[in-house]
Order: C-alpha cells, then sequence, then structure tokens
C-alpha cells in the first residue's frame, strides 16, 4: 500500500500535516443550512475534510421493524432505524450544491458509501475519496466495485480482527488500488478496550496509512493516537448538541472542534524527529544556566591548585567545570579573586 495518499492538494501520510475529518454523517440532520454552517466550521477551524453519509435504507435494511436507542441530552430515545434513516436524506440535487458550497470554500467532501445507488452519486459528484464503515466489511461486490475505481480508500476498522482486514486490503490489491487508510475506531465503553496500539500495529502489519476515528468528545485518546503515529483524524461535528437526532450528545460544538484541531496540529508538532534536539528556546537559556571554572576564594600566583580552590558558577561564559580535573596539581601564573574565571593561560 502507499505510504502517502493524495487527496485533493493534500498529502496524507507520517510526516505530513494530520488530516482532521469532520464526522458528519447523522449530525448534519440532513438539513442544508445546517449542513452548509457546518462545512463553513469546518473551514473556520482549519480542518481538512467533511464526512457524510449517502443513506439508501432500502438497498441496506432488510428488517423495517427494528428500533435504534440512542443518548440525547435529554435522556434516551428510541425511535424505528429504518424510517430514522429515510428522514436521514437529501435528494442528488441538493447534494450538488451541496458539494458546490464545499468546494468553493477549500472544504473537501466525501462520504460513507453503503449500498450501490451511494456509490453512482458519488461518482456523479466527483467525490475524491470513499469512506467504508466498520460494518460493512462481509459486504464483499460493494467493496469490489469502489475498489475498482482507484479512489482513497478511509477504511473503519471496529468490530474487525487482522485477516478481516487483510482480506479487505488483498481485495483491494486485486483491483489495483492501493490507497489505504486504515482509520481506528474502537466503539469501546471501558479505556481498557480502547487498545490504541492497534495503529502503530496496523502501520506495521499492513504497510498502511493509519488514522484514528474518535467516538466522543474526549481529546486524550485523539492526542494519544497522535502520538502513536496516527496520520487521519476524524472527530464528530455538531452545530448544537440540543438539536433533535442521534450523536449530536457525542460531537464537538464549532468553538470546540477549532480548539480541538488547533490541539492536536500542536500535538503533532510536538512530536518533532526521533533524535535529541534542543529547542531554540533552550539552546538561548543555555548562556545564562550552564556554569564556567572560579576560584573558590583569592589565589594568589604560584599557589598549587587543588580541586577546593576552583568550582562551577553560572553563567556559561568561560571553561567548563567539566575540564576541572586538568587544572588540578597545576601552578597559577597570576593572582585570581574570588568568583574571577580562570583562563588556560593562568597555569
Amino acid at each position: 500500500m502507499r505510504q502517502e495518499i493524495r487527496i485533493r492538494d493534500r498529502t496524507i501520510g507520517e510526516g505530513r500535516p494530520l488530516f482532521v475529518i469532520a464526522e458528519t454523517g447523522v449530525t448534519c440532520n440532513y438539513d442544508m443550512t445546517i449542513s452548509k454552517e457546518l462545512i463553513d466550521a469546518v473551514r473556520a477551524a482549519g480542518a481538512d475534510a467533511i464526512k457524510f453519509i449517502f443513506w439508501f435504507p432500502d438497498e441496506i435494511m432488510s428488517d423495517r421493524s427494528i428500533e435504534y436507542g440512542y443518548d440525547t441530552l435529554e435522556g434516551p430515545r428510541s425511535e424505528n432505524m429504518y424510517a430514522m434513516l429515510d428522514k436521514l436524506r437529501f435528494s442528488f440535487e441538493q447534494w450538488v450544491e451541496l458539494k458546490g458550497y464545499a468546494d468553493a470554500r477549500g472544504v473537501i467532501v466525501f462520504s460513507t458509501v453503503n449500498s450501490p445507488t451511494g456509490i453512482e452519486w458519488a461518482e456523479k459528484l466527483g467525490l475524491e475519496a470513499y469512506k467504508l464503515s466498520s460494518w460493512d466489511y462481509n459486504y464483499v461486490p460493494l467493496w469490489r466495485r469502489i475498489a475498482a475505481l482507484g479512489k482513497p480508500m478511509i477504511i473503519d476498522t471496529g468490530p474487525v480482527n487482522a485477516t478481516e482486514v487483510a482480506q479487505a486490503l488483498q481485495l483491494m490489491r486485486d483491483a489495483g488500488n492501493d490507497q489505504s487508510i486504515l482509520l481506528h475506531c474502537p466503539h469501546a465503553e471501558r479505556p481498557s478496550e480502547v487498545n490504541l496500539r492497534s495503529i502503530p500495529y496496523m502501520r506495521a502489519a499492513f504497510n498502511s496509512v493509519v488514522g484514528f476515528s474518535s467516538k466522543g468528545r474526549e481529546s486524550e485518546t485523539d492526542i494519544a493516537a497522535v502520538a502513536l503515529g496516527a496520520a487521519v483524524l476524524e472527530k464528530r461535528l455538531t452545530m448544537r448538541r440540543t438539536l433533535p437526532g442521534h450523536h449530536h450528545i457525542l460531537s464537538l460544538e464549532p468553538d470546540e472542534f477549532t480548539a480541538y484541531v488547533r490541539t492536536i496540529r500542536d500535538v503533532q508538532a510536538s512530536l518533532g524527529v526521533l533524535d535529541l534536539v534542543p529547542s531554540s528556546a533552550d539552546l538561548a537559556e543555555r548562556p545564562r544556566w550552564f556554569r564556567h571554572l572560579v576560584a573558590t576564594r583569592a589565589l594568589s600566583r604560584g599557589a598549587r591548585l587543588t580541586e577546593g580552590m576552583l568550582d562551577g558558577k553560572r553563567p556559561e561564559a568561560g571553561i567548563s567545570p567539566a575540564f576541572l580535573e586538568m587544572f588540578v596539581g597545576r601552578e597559577l601564573k597570576r593572582d585570581l579573586r574570588a568568583d574571577e574565571a580562570i583562563r588556560w593561560d593562568d597555569v
């Protein structure tokens, strides 16, 4: 798989700027005004992309009686899943309008695609990448069609094991597609089950670009994911957590998202390189706080120097105390005042 992937003018990979995605596949409520506001929020925050979902419930559900439960600020709710998803839809003409709005603002739009019609719409819209859901790993015909398009595939890995990921990547290779981004996206409730070490494991095991899809509003795991090598971060965004529907309670509001993007980019910048490199601030301070050799008391010419006659004191200007032993036993050529620096030609 490629070590760097290009989506529009962004290059994604290790050592490149983080590719930050706002997850709005539910929280846009498929309201045009809200969706455009979310695009504006992504741009204002300095994130890279916004991700929606093409919902075609007739193509993904056989049982229309399933109830879906979720949390809101007002408590738990439940509703019929088919009816809920059927409301989370735009017409194709609305998608064209939304894509044009995002393009004009320099925000990359892509979508989770989980059905054949979703592929058709994504191609007509000219979307530059595909998101593959954790829950669609065994829908092989869909994966084959998407892989054959030769576009970047951003792949969730939540409920699957290493063998299943390897099979998906082999399917991509068979189609001639080497543009995988594997997103660790645990749905765990307990920290002990998050297993962030999956990120460096997947990078090493699958030779793929890797990232992290964050479940909730907290940023601790996201920071750790960046430290472990995530090149892509996906974070939920909503305009208001009080909006009706699910996932709003798990999402950041625009001001919070802006602060998050700033923080997470600072975290990446702080990682630096695999070396011991003093900062410019440390180097600027060093002359003030390092030490130089001085006389511990007034010393007369001809004195035979002992270790107790010299000591290291700040600032750094002068001979380093590391060379103290080179002066011990030598004869002093001139008088020294207490705290006066000794020179090499003084002995």
